[in-house]
Protein backbone atom coordinates (compact mmCIF):
# COMPACT_ATOMS: atom_id res chain seq x y z
CA UNK A 1 0.00 0.00 0.00
CA UNK A 2 2.89 2.64 1.16
CA UNK A 3 4.69 1.59 -2.26
CA UNK A 4 1.50 2.58 -4.23
CA UNK A 5 1.04 5.65 -2.15
CA UNK A 6 4.89 6.14 -3.13
CA UNK A 7 4.51 5.39 -6.71
CA UNK A 8 1.61 7.99 -7.11
CA UNK A 9 3.47 10.69 -5.15
CA UNK A 10 6.27 10.43 -7.98
CA UNK A 11 4.37 10.45 -10.75
CA UNK A 12 2.15 13.58 -9.87
CA UNK A 13 4.07 15.73 -7.90
CA UNK A 14 6.23 16.39 -11.31
CA UNK A 15 9.26 16.06 -9.81
CA UNK A 16 11.23 13.39 -10.53
CA UNK A 17 12.09 11.69 -7.19
CA UNK A 18 15.20 9.71 -8.09
CA UNK A 19 17.25 12.96 -10.03
CA UNK A 20 18.48 14.98 -7.20
CA UNK A 21 21.32 17.27 -7.17
CA UNK A 22 24.15 17.17 -5.05
CA UNK A 23 22.82 20.71 -3.84
CA UNK A 24 19.52 19.35 -3.10
CA UNK A 25 20.37 16.49 -1.40
CA UNK A 26 22.56 19.13 1.03
CA UNK A 27 20.07 21.53 1.21
CA UNK A 28 17.51 18.44 2.48
CA UNK A 29 19.97 17.31 5.19
CA UNK A 30 20.69 20.72 6.51
CA UNK A 31 16.83 20.69 6.49
CA UNK A 32 16.42 17.66 8.51
CA UNK A 33 18.66 18.76 11.40
CA UNK A 34 17.48 22.02 10.89
CA UNK A 35 13.86 20.71 12.06
CA UNK A 36 16.02 18.42 14.38
CA UNK A 37 17.54 21.10 16.27
CA UNK A 38 13.61 22.64 16.56
CA UNK A 39 12.17 19.19 18.22
CA UNK A 40 10.81 17.26 15.96
CA UNK A 41 11.63 13.41 15.67
CA UNK A 42 14.30 12.33 12.77
CA UNK A 43 10.93 10.54 10.45
CA UNK A 44 8.83 13.43 10.89
CA UNK A 45 12.04 16.21 10.32
CA UNK A 46 12.88 14.21 6.92
CA UNK A 47 9.32 14.30 5.72
CA UNK A 48 9.20 17.84 6.63
CA UNK A 49 11.93 18.44 4.51
CA UNK A 50 11.37 16.23 1.34
CA UNK A 51 7.97 17.45 1.20
CA UNK A 52 9.15 21.10 0.75
CA UNK A 53 11.84 19.67 -1.50
CA UNK A 54 8.86 18.30 -3.44
CA UNK A 55 7.27 21.62 -3.46
CA UNK A 56 9.91 23.99 -4.37
CA UNK A 57 9.74 25.78 -0.77
CA UNK A 58 13.07 24.93 0.25
CA UNK A 59 15.85 27.54 -0.08
CA UNK A 60 19.19 26.01 -2.15
CA UNK A 61 22.62 27.16 -1.91
CA UNK A 62 23.83 29.06 -4.45
CA UNK A 63 26.34 27.36 -6.68
CA UNK A 64 29.24 29.08 -7.71
CA UNK A 65 28.64 30.68 -10.67
CA UNK A 66 25.53 32.07 -9.54
CA UNK A 67 27.58 33.95 -6.56
CA UNK A 68 30.57 34.98 -9.39
CA UNK A 69 27.60 36.57 -11.73
CA UNK A 70 26.02 38.27 -8.55
CA UNK A 71 29.42 39.53 -7.74
CA UNK A 72 30.20 40.21 -11.73
CA UNK A 73 27.16 42.08 -11.48
CA UNK A 74 27.34 43.93 -8.46
CA UNK A 75 31.19 45.49 -9.65
CA UNK A 76 30.14 46.41 -13.34
CA UNK A 77 26.75 48.72 -11.44
CA UNK A 78 29.52 50.06 -9.19
CA UNK A 79 31.94 51.12 -11.82
CA UNK A 80 28.61 52.70 -14.07
CA UNK A 81 27.90 54.74 -11.06
CA UNK A 82 30.91 56.05 -10.58
CA UNK A 83 31.25 57.06 -14.25
CA UNK A 84 27.84 58.56 -13.93
CA UNK A 85 28.90 60.40 -11.38
CA UNK A 86 32.08 61.91 -12.59
CA UNK A 87 30.02 63.48 -15.40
Amino acid sequence: MEEDYFFLLCVFSGKDMARRTPMEDYAISRKIVKLMREGYPQDQAAAIAFRMWRDGELNLPKTPDQIRKERDKRRRDYFKKLRLKER
